[in-house]
């Protein structure tokens, strides 16, 4: 109950009708909010204080430190705040209070309750809104009250009227009366010179030495008559020209938006478009690569198939030829002795048309990489699959004590931007003759041809020891003082640092390195270790008695060979790992100072001399041994030995030699 008359809430459309103020004119330009603590400029136009303050910091971030002024945010009118030496933060609490926009927000706020008249309400009528509020009596009237009861008594009072309409103009006139924001004095003066209207204080202490300052009264009839109609219209063509100004900026912002989604829907054909395109293409392509592989898949099975039949004809004659009744049967001896002689010389024909006939085939897909660079200017394509025959040399026939060998060609590692002569520790022969080096002087693995070109290298900034292959794309090295296996790809002719397997739980240097069953076996100064493919702790497998330099493996059975660099006579020169046990498989003897080892697919196995200048072929048990290259075949202290097919690389360790890699094929 408020005093004089009950309070009930009330809607913007009440009994009253719709608020009549000019609600607009509460708005904050900047946040479109209802003003709060309203700062007016001297341009009229007013602004949440908050909202100004960073108007104002936000222009004058792009000025120059010493500006002086701003710019009103509707009018753009250049404003200088009354203590420019003050920080900017602090300019928009300079500017005066809006009393009046205070006023009428406070009466907004105040209209949301509806007031009831107090003589009605006595009655039992709580329902009847009340009109006039007097002050002496201190209660609200609706109009019948205020003639039928207020007016007889208090024939000499005049009370207020309170509807919305008069409630607006009484603010006003009250705002008239103290409407100075800084010293809540009477407007009563216009400052011609700052266009400004201030109470006699203002005059006195901020304009006393301008000239043309008059009384708010003269100055209102001055410009009463024909400048108010005048500006009136120029204000209403001002509306219209920002009417179409804000009509051309939308009709602008929907022809951009539709043209946004007309590019984003042409982006999105395009893409569809595009991939169909490029299912066309790698469909072609597929096609290609299936029917090449197709054919060449028929001709290898045809000679496949071939040999096939020879062979179980050849086996089925031997088998025959053990059969105890054959003796007796002279018809059944000659008729073997016939197969067997067609047979053999079938055999000799067919290995000769394979060698004239038989090709390798490379099937390779290749494309430019820089298409998977961002900013390439390379075009989009899915390359091409390129197929590439060339004579191939059949696997040598011989038997093992057969076999010799002779130098095909001696290539020169070294390449211009080596600092130091090559110290090749490490070599492996892999498919398509390319051949990897690692060269420990300068600390780089290198990759060359078999033809003796030289196609790049990379720093492995460490000192390393071996080489080992892990598959016909990947080697190994061991990075001997870090305790660290280093993995390098091999592909399209360059090389690729994969990866580095730090191996734990290891104090001694990494010497010799093989990749046999998914698993690394490491030679150090002492022993034999087993390392996990992805790095872990190493699994000591076997002590020895000198230091390994080199290990290879037995792909064909999983057995793994480990020379031991010893030329102390009857020790042990080549040691075998198999299920977890070792076999002594050599000593020294005709080969010292052992070396390089590697495994060829038939299971023998190479063995690199230093000290003996040789290097040796023998049996996977040790049985059978021969030299293979001796000194007279230029063997000067090898180093490291690969073995693939028919082909045969190694280094040395001898200063004449240590620049240069020799590969070798049988005769």
């Amino acid at each position: 109950m408020a005093e004089g008359g009950f309070v009930q809430d009330q809607s913007s459309d009440n009994a009253l009708g719709s608020p009549s103020l000019d609600t607009l004119m509460l708005e904050c330009p900047i946040c479109l909010e209802q003003l709060r603590h309203p700062k007016s400029l001297p341009c009229l136009h007013s602004f949440c204080q908050e909202c100004l303050a960073s108007y104002i910091i936000n222009e004058s971030s792009g000025k120059m430190a010493s500006a002086s002024s701003f710019s009103c945010p509707v009018c753009r009118r250049d404003t200088e705040p009354l203590n420019q030496s003050e920080d900017k933060q602090r300019w928009a609490e300079q500017f005066p209070t809006n009393n009046l926009a205070v006023e009428m927000i406070q009466h907004l706020q105040n209209t949301s309750t509806l007031i009831m008249c107090k003589p009605c309400e006595k009655k039992g009528n709580m329902n009847i809104p009340a009109k006039f509020w007097c002050e002496q009596t201190k209660f609200y009237f609706c109009e019948s009250c205020k003639v039928g009861f207020h007016d007889l008594i208090h024939d000499d009072c005049e009370p207020e009227n309170i509807t919305e309409r008069n409630k607006s103009a009484t603010i006003r006139r009250k705002m008239s009366a103290t409407g100075c924001g800084k010293h809540k004095e009477k407007l009563e003066y216009y400052c011609e010179d700052h266009q400004i209207l201030g109470c006699h204080k203002c005059i006195i202490v901020d304009h006393r030495k301008c000239e043309a300052v008059t009384s708010a009264d003269d100055f209102r009839d001055k410009i009463q008559t024909t400048k108010i109609e005048d500006l009136l219209t120029e204000l209403r063509k001002c509306v219209n020209s920002m009417e179409i100004l804000i009509k051309d900026v939308e009709e602008q912002l929907q022809s951009m938006t539709e043209d946004q989604v007309t590019a984003l829907q042409s982006l999105t054909d395009l893409r569809t478009n595009i991939n169909e395109r490029f299912d066309v293409l790698q469909k072609e392509l597929t096609d290609k690569l299936t029917i090449s592989f197709k054919e060449e898949k028929e001709n290898l099975d045809i000679s496949r198939k071939t040999c096939e039949r020879l062979m179980f004809a050849m086996q089925r004659t031997l088998t025959s030829s053990q059969d105890p009744g054959l003796k007796e049967d002279t018809a059944g001896t000659i008729s073997l002795f016939q197969r067997g002689q067609a047979e053999v010389e079938s055999c000799k024909g067919l290995i000769q048309e394979l060698e004239k006939s038989s090709r390798s085939t490379c099937l390779r897909h290749e494309y430019n990489p820089d298409i998977l660079t961002l900013d390439t200017k390379t075009s989009l394509t899915l390359g091409k699959i390129l197929v590439h025959q060339q004579q191939r040399k059949l696997p040598n026939t011989a038997a093992l004590s057969e076999r010799q060998l002779k130098i095909t060609r001696k290539i020169n590692i070294k390449v211009p931007t080596d600092e130091k002569d090559c110290a090749v520790y490490g070599v492996v022969l892999l498919s398509g003759g390319r051949i990897v080096v690692g060269d420990n002087a300068n600390h780089k693995v290198k990759l060359f041809t078999e033809n003796g070109d030289f196609k790049c290298d990379i720093e492995i900034n460490e000192e390393f020891c071996d080489l080992c292959r892990i598959d016909d794309n990947t080697v190994a090295v061991t990075l001997d003082e870090d305790k660290t296996l280093c993995t390098v790809n091999v592909r399209d002719l360059t090389l690729t640092v994969l990866s580095k397997i730090k191996i734990q739980n290891f104090t001694e240097d990494c010497l010799g390195v093989t990749y046999n069953n998914n698993t690394f076996v490491v030679g150090t100064l002492t022993s034999l270790y087993s390392v996990p493919q992805n790095g872990g702790e190493a699994t000591m497998l076997y002590k020895i008695e000198s230091k390994c330099l080199h290990l290879a493996s037995d792909k064909m059975n999983g057995r793994v060979f480990a020379s031991i660099y010893t030329s102390d006579p009857d020790a042990v020169a080549v040691t075998r790992l198999s299920d977890g046990t070792h076999t002594d498989v050599l000593k020294v003897g005709v080969v010292k100072g052992t070396t390089g080892i590697d495994v060829d697919r038939e299971g023998n196995v190479y063995v690199c001399g230093a000290s003996s200048h040789n290097v040796i072929q023998m049996s996977g048990d040790g049985t059978n041994v021969r030299e293979l290259l001796t000194s007279s075949d230029g063997i000067e202290h090898p180093r490291a030995i690969s073995v693939l097919g028919d082909k045969v690389v190694i280094t040395s360790e001898s200063t004449k030699q240590q620049n240069f890699v020799r590969l070798f094929e049988p005769v």
